[in-house]
């Protein structure tokens, strides 16, 4: 008797590209439809979240794709705990908690330092009295700019949270160490993907509230240099942040890796 013989190697990979990149366009068009919907540039702030939700979606989806183990002979497994931390890129996602941090110290302190707009639209300028001088300066990312940011980020962390612990949890299929080791792959490299989905909710809200508070700070001319000099220091955290987010957004695009065919 023959055995039924394996899918093709290249079929998965495809089928997992198609279903991923499908994830992110519908992102992309529903991040494009949300950010010509609001104004004060809350359109962006929503929008980045939406995508990366939908990223993290088609992640999911792919990884549905692989089957579960399947009937036939008895299969002996280690009992060695499968845990999240195993399959997270270590540097990245250090990288990403180090942004995450960063950027929720300056949404703290642009909302304690920010004040209403002349429209009295709240915690959206830096107004700072120098004697009898009183200069405002915005877009200025106090609550109204930070609420929409934490809002996004406390609800794709809870997505990208789930999805990792799907893909770490995933039965493991039946086969031999050559199996065992691609279906290892396959998880850290869909795990990679849903950290940079993560990292597009950190590094692109930072990116912008590093920019624009640098900007406002910078634009101040009755303080002394310490404010001058923080709005500096600013731009390169604005920099780390935009290449991250770059970085980020090719890894959620980049074609999976095609299975390894048995010897």
């Amino acid at each position: 008797m023959l055995d039924s013989a394996p899918p093709a190697p290249l079929r998965p990979a495809r089928a997992e590209l198609l279903v991923r990149w499908g994830g992110a366009a519908i992102g992309a068009a529903a991040a494009w439809t949300v950010a010509h919907g609001a104004g004060l540039g809350l359109g962006v702030l929503h929008a980045l979240p939406v995508f990366a939700v939908c990223a993290t979606a088609g992640v999911l989806a792919a990884d549905a794709l692989t089957p579960g183990p399947g009937g036939g002979a008895v299969r002996l497994a280690g009992l060695v705990p499968r845990r999240v931390r195993d399959v997270l890129p270590t540097g990245f996602a250090l990288l990403l908690a180090a942004e995450a941090a960063v950027l929720l110290a300056l949404l703290a302190v642009a909302a304690l330092t920010a004040a209403p707009d002349d429209t009295g639209g709240a915690g959206r300028t830096l107004s700072v009295a120098c004697t009898s001088l009183t200069e405002s300066r915005g877009p200025w990312p106090g609550l109204f700019y930070g609420l929409p940011v934490l809002a996004a980020l406390a609800a794709g962390t809870a997505a990208c949270g789930y999805a990792l612990r799907r893909i770490t949890g995933r039965p493991v299929p039946g086969g031999d160490s050559a199996v065992a080791a691609d279906d290892a792959r396959r998880r850290r490299e869909r795990a990679r993907a849903v950290t940079a989905a993560w990292g597009l909710l950190v590094s692109a809200p930072l990116a912008g509230v590093a920019l624009f508070a640098s900007g406002a700070l910078r634009s101040l001319s009755c303080v002394g240099p310490l404010v001058h000099t923080a709005g500096l220091l600013l731009l390169p955290v604005a920099a780390v942040a935009a290449g991250t987010a770059l970085w980020s957004l090719f890894t959620v695009l980049a074609p999976p890796a095609s299975p390894r065919s048995g010897p």
